[in-house]
């Protein structure tokens, strides 16, 4: 069987709620908000409304659960770490509404009228405190001394790592360690690492910035001496040109963005708007930095001698 209706049964998550709401299983607070049906948190009249819509996806405040359709469905319904049934029921649930004329309703409509701050220091140190109950990330070939300094996290009752954008751990991605639908989420969205582009590196290589798409690929360029960016996703290379021109740097960027169509695409566009900013930027692209290899940290686990002469010789 295929998920040929997943993109429609995702934009169906205000109209679940909704159906939710009716079975009494939800309280609604307004304004695409409802009591939270994980922590069951939510007075809108004191400014903690935690659970809120946001266009396909969910996110609570109070106990950081966040997901889309499936994510809930799976929840309400106690149903087991598994893609393929968390698909079927939902679209058992909703196939009325997806047989339906009922218009959904837009994004816009769920946009909160206000944004509550949230620190998230105290749940990142814990997580840290618990990175040695995992072995995701020695797997990915990173080192007891990056997984340190990168304050790396285990999150032992939702099953998934944590990875703090920057030390002040005010912000951080998540990835889920089960097959689920989507496996990260971003809590805030900054680029990981952005202070290697002014700050001396620790490792002596000053003039050369790696730029990646993800955060382990960062990090893969970190464990062997290197300074790497992490973008998030090959649509951050705007917020990057964003940042260098409201703060310029001068170090020499290398495009190390990933080895497929949506890398090389991310690459041109951020050429393209370095160039209507009219920033002296300097950068290198290497069309065959990564070999056979799709990113920074597959040729870090396939090939690390290879991957250390390969990468040292271009920032040489």
């Amino acid at each position: 069987m295929g998920f040929e209706f997943k993109e429609e049964l995702k934009q169906l998550l205000p109209d679940y709620l909704e159906l939710l709401e009716e079975q009494g299983k939800v309280e609604s607070r307004g304004e695409g908000y409802y009591v939270c049906p994980f922590c069951n948190s939510g007075d809108k009249k004191n400014y903690t409304a935690a659970f809120h819509i946001d266009g396909t996806r969910y996110n609570c405040f109070a106990c950081s659960k966040h997901g889309d359709i499936f994510d809930l469905v799976a929840h309400m319904e106690n149903l087991p770490s598994d893609w393929k049934k968390h698909y079927n029921r939902t679209l058992k649930i909703m196939r009325p509404c997806l047989d339906g004329d009922k218009p959904t309703k837009s994004r816009e409509e769920y946009i909160p009228e206000f944004t509550i701050p949230v620190d998230y220091t105290e749940y990142l140190y814990k997580c840290h405190k618990n990175v040695g109950q995992t072995d995701y990330f020695s797997k990915r070939g990173l080192s007891k001394k990056t997984i340190e300094r990168f304050k790396l996290g285990y999150d032992s009752e939702k099953n998934l790592v944590t990875i703090p954008y920057n030390p002040n751990c005010k912000g951080y991605v998540d990835r889920v360690l089960w097959d689920g639908n989507s496996k990260y989420y971003k809590h805030g969205n900054e680029l990981f690492n952005i202070e290697v582009l002014y700050e001396k590196s620790l490792f002596g290589n000053e003039e050369y910035v790696f730029i990646t798409e993800g955060q382990i690929d960062a990090m893969s360029f970190e464990e062997i001496g290197l300074s790497a960016i992490g973008l998030g996703g090959v649509n951050e290379v705007s917020k990057l040109v964003q940042n260098l021109n409201e703060k310029p740097s001068n170090k020499v960027l290398v495009l190390a963005l990933d080895n497929d169509k949506a890398g090389r695409r991310a690459i041109g566009k951020f050429i393209e708007e370095l160039a209507e900013t009219e920033l002296e930027q300097e950068f290198i692209v290497d069309s065959g930095m990564y070999k056979k290899y799709k990113d920074a940290n597959e040729f870090l686990i396939a090939d690390r001698d290879g991957f250390i002469e390969r990468m040292k010789r271009i920032a040489d």
